[in-house]
């Protein structure tokens, strides 16, 4: 449940100190020293994609996610994974004809 690209670099203000969104961003998803989150940010969303590879099935991504309720993961993935093209994907690799 990492916060998107546009979160980090946000500067909507929204802390009681005057902190913008992607000021609490950078603080609370900081690692080691010398790695930028948004280095770190990347790398995640990289590893992220190959789990959902035209290999990958389902259940890396849903242990990558790491965070709400299994059914809230599927049903992202099932929007956002064009299952549909795909499925079509592999007909057309396996020469099945509609």
């Amino acid at each position: 449940t990492m916060p998107s690209q546009v979160d980090f670099h946000s500067d909507m203000v929204v802390g009681r100190n005057g902190e913008t969104i992607g000021q609490i961003c950078n603080k609370f998803f900081a690692a080691r020293e010398g790695v930028s989150t948004e280095n770190r940010q990347r790398i995640m969303r990289f590893i992220e994609n190959l789990c959902l590879g035209a290999a990958a099935v389902g259940y890396r991504t849903e242990s990558m996610h790491g965070a709400g309720s299994p059914q809230a993961q599927r049903i992202m993935i099932a929007r956002q994974g064009n299952i549909q093209g795909k499925k079509q994907f592999a007909k057309d690799i396996a020469g099945i004809v509609d």
